[in-house]
């Protein structure tokens, strides 16, 4: 199953995508998007109109829609998925500089995962990997390799410190725009098929998920 686990609408502040774009673009490029996940700007959206569209949009798309976010913490970009009311509540998840340390331990208490964002481009997570990874164990077990707005170093780096350290890896295209240059380019491929944001910690944290690059659409 492939799944975008990197990307955003216009609920984040840089981007007017609005979320049935990407799915009407997917869907017209028939290369098989299993599933999506909005993961907003220090944007976790929870509210009755919000999730009520994204069923809509999976039932009518058949491209399961997940929600994450894209947190702003002291080492740089972490996206988070398994975010529950227990996480709200500890944390203000639309504040900058949020402490990684504690974030990434609750997080992973609650069943969820934190994976560092493009950790080579613009952060602090890629050299401390190692040390992060000494510190927190099984709560740092996936780091996001494959980022479509990378260079191609930017995720050779990535790409390789995943290897050194036995991280899951996986990819997202960190689109902004429902555009060929942006979209459907790069995502993570699931072992087995995922429907749920619970499933797809699962399957992370269990390291059955790997990089996947998009083939080219037909001339």
């Amino acid at each position: 199953m492939i799944a975008d686990l990197h990307v955003h609408t216009r609920l984040s502040s840089d981007s007017n995508v609005a979320p049935e774009q990407y799915l009407e673009f997917a869907q017209a490029s028939g290369r098989g998007l299993g599933a999506i996940c909005f993961t907003e700007h220090r944007l976790f959206p929870n509210d009755a109109e919000v999730l009520r569209l994204y069923a809509e949009l999976a039932d009518r798309f058949q491209i399961a829609v997940f929600r994450g976010i894209e947190a702003d913490t002291d080492l740089g970009h972490l996206l988070l998925f398994g975010v529950n009311d227990e996480v709200t509540r500890r944390f203000d998840l639309t504040s900058r500089m949020l402490k990684s340390e504690s974030l990434i331990e609750v997080i992973h208490h609650e069943g969820g995962v934190a994976i560092p964002a493009h950790p080579f481009r613009d952060s602090g997570y890629g050299s401390r990997l190692d040390a992060l990874l000494s510190r927190h164990g099984a709560a740092i077990g996936a780091v996001e390799a494959l980022n479509g707005q990378n260079s191609i170093e930017e995720n050779r780096r990535a790409e390789d410190a995943a290897r050194k350290l036995g991280l899951t890896a996986v990819g997202g295209s960190d689109a902004h725009f429902a555009t060929a240059k942006w979209f459907m380019t790069v995502a993570t491929e699931f072992e087995r098929e995922v429907k749920t944001v619970e499933q797809m910690c699962t399957e992370i944290r269990a390291g059955r998920a790997r990089p996947y690059v998009f083939p080219e659409p037909p001339a």
